[in-house]
This record gives structure tokens, C-alpha cells and sequence, in this order.
């Protein structure tokens, strides 16, 4: 028997639930198989890797920058090298021309520096948008495949965590830099693909650290212990005062590993002066641990609510 009242919950801010991606969404859609963690893989005449992803709540020069690198970075933690993006930009009424531009030359001078082209989409404006959207579908030729982890394997952070949460934090008092350059996976990403015994990579986004370590063991079904004193952090994130765990991280990259892959991981983010911590192992039976505690809920911080809050005359340039 169904439980109606179960689809009366109000839903949370950003991702829904699995249980209510499984229950609302994937048993009403012609699925050619469950995604699972970034994007999947569909036969083409050969083999795609596919993401998808939305990109609003930013600053107008930040919005393109994010859509292009969400779905990319997603495709290139799957083991595949983005090739080509479908890309939607949905406008309020009375958007200007150089907002759309804005948009659009960030977006494209990220996608030219990857080598990916856009080969689709849609650009419009529709009433009832308050604040732009720009969504990218990236498609992504496999390199390998992405392989379960095994006990004794380490848990790898790539870049410092906390750096978006800091710039939120500066955006909500009115400072404006271009910091957020920064926030992307996706060099490490392409670079780590080539290393072997790198077994599975899976980007920081909604959430934090924490939704990101429990997405993976729920997804591999394994138990994730880290040490929060191996993680490297961004300067001023303790000082916000919040579960830094939990914090806006994207940029980071959770990277699973056989411990002999740790040496080679590690000269390849020198190479991209990107830091790296070996945090913790992954170990038998299920769940995260961090500094010995389960961690037994992911609700995102207040801070999360930044996103989206910036009024258009706010994002405006020039």
C-alpha cells in the first residue's frame, strides 16, 4: 500500500534525497540505467560518459564559469575527457544583451580552453525567472572505467576545503573578486585519469565534504574514515564558525586510491599546485566516519542559502 502522505514533504534546498530521486523521479522516467555518482554511460556507436548540470544563485561573470565546469568536472571524474556541451541559458524578462554576453564569453572561453565544443541548446527568456539559469549537458569520451574501492585503500582530498564557502561569505558583504576561478576539479580531474591505481573520483558540490564522502560509500557500499586534522583548509574558513565539513567546497576532489598510487597522485598535484591530503581509508562495512563518529545526517549549512540571493541590479556589469 502506498503511503500518499509521504509525497506532501516540502523538498530541501538543492538535490533531493535518493530515496526521492528512486521513488518521484527515476520510477517515472524511461532511464537507460540508474545514474550513479556524476553522470553515466550510454553505447553511442562507441561509449559516452554524460553529465548534466544546473548553474544559478551566482554572480553574472561567475555564472558561465560554473555551468561550463559542473558537468565538465563530472564527465572528467568519470574517467572521460569532455568533448562537447549542450548548453540552455534561461533569462528573466527585460535581461540586456550584455548580461547574455557576460554569460556567454565566460562560458566559452572555458569551454576553448578544455577543446570542448557546444554542439546544441537553447537561449530564451521566459516570465516567471527572477534570476538567470544556464544548464549544460556535457558528453565526454571514456578513458577507463571507474572501479569499486577495497579495504585499504586511501582516501585522498585534492585542493583545500572551504573556499567557496569563504567567498560566499565575502559576496553576502559586498566583496567582489574573481577568486572563484579557482573553484573547479577539473585539471586534477583529466590529470589523475592517467594515474594508475586511481580507482574512483567524485567532486565536493552541494553539501560539502561530508554529503560528497557520503554519496561515494553509499554508491560503493564501503565505510569511508577520515582524520579531519590530515584535510587541508582554505584561510579564514574556521573563523565562519560552521561545520567546515559541511561547507560550500566546490573545487575539492574526493580521489579513492591503492596505496601505491599515493606517491604519483601526489607529484601530479605538485605539479598543479594543488594541495593534497591523504585523509583516511576506506574500510569494511558501511557509512562515513570522521574522527571515529559516524556521521549519521548531511543537511547542508545556512551558509547555502547565500546562493540565489543576489538581486539581478547586484550581478549587473558594466
Amino acid at each position: 500500500m502506498i503511503d500518499v502522505d509521504m509525497y506532501n514533504e516540502v523538498l530541501g534546498l538543492g538535490k533531493v534525497r535518493q530515496e526521492v530521486l528512486r521513488r518521484s523521479v527515476f520510477s517515472m522516467l524511461p532511464l537507460e540505467a540508474e545514474p550513479t555518482l556524476d553522470g553515466g554511460t550510454i553505447s553511442m556507436g562507441g561509449r559516452a560518459v554524460i553529465a548534466h548540470s544546473p548553474s544559478i544563485g551566482v554572480p553574472l561573470d561567475a555564472l558561465g564559469f560554473f555551468a561550463f565546469h559542473y558537468a565538465a568536472s563530472n564527465v572528467a571524474a568519470r574517467f572521460a575527457r569532455p568533448k562537447h556541451l549542450v548548453t540552455g541559458i534561461y533569462l528573466p524578462l527585460k535581461t540586456k544583451e550584455k548580461e547574455l554576453r557576460t554569460i556567454t564569453s565566460v562560458l566559452g572561453e572555458e569551454a576553448r580552453k578544455f577543446g570542448v565544443t557546444v554542439v546544441a541548446g537553447q537561449t530564451a527568456t521566459y516570465a516567471g525567472l527572477e534570476i538567470p539559469l544556464v544548464t549544460t549537458t556535457c558528453f565526454g569520451e571514456p578513458v577507463r572505467q571507474p572501479e569499486n574501492p577495497q579495504p585499504g585503500d586511501i582516501v585522498m582530498i585534492v585542493g583545500a576545503v572551504g573556499g567557496e564557502a569563504v567567498w560566499l561569505k565575502a559576496l553576502s558583504q559586498e566583496a567582489r573578486d574573481e577568486v572563484w576561478r579557482e573553484f573547479t576539479p577539473l585539471r586534477a580531474a583529466l590529470r589523475l585519469q592517467d594515474v594508475e591505481g586511481t580507482k574512483l573520483m567524485h567532486d565536493v558540490s552541494e553539501g560539502g565534504v561530508k554529503k560528497a564522502l557520503g554519496e561515494v560509500a553509499e554508491a560503493t557500499g564501503v565505510r569511508v574514515e577520515v582524520d579531519t586534522d590530515k584535510i587541508f583548509y582554505v584561510e579564514g574558513v574556521k573563523e565562519l564558525g560552521q561545520d567546515i565539513l559541511r561547507a560550500p567546497t566546490y573545487g575539492a576532489l574526493i580521489v579513492l586510491a591503492e596505496p601505491g598510487a599515493e606517491d604519483e597522485t601526489r607529484r601530479v598535484c605538485g605539479e598543479l599546485e594543488i594541495p593534497i591530503a591523504s585523509a583516511g581509508f576506506i574500510k569494511k562495512g558501511a557509512g562515513v566516519y570522521v574522527d571515529g563518529e559516524k556521521v549519521e545526517a548531511f543537511a547542508r549549512i545556512a551558509l547555502d542559502e547565500i546562493y540565489g540571493s543576489f538581486e539581478r541590479e547586484g550581478s549587473k556589469q558594466g
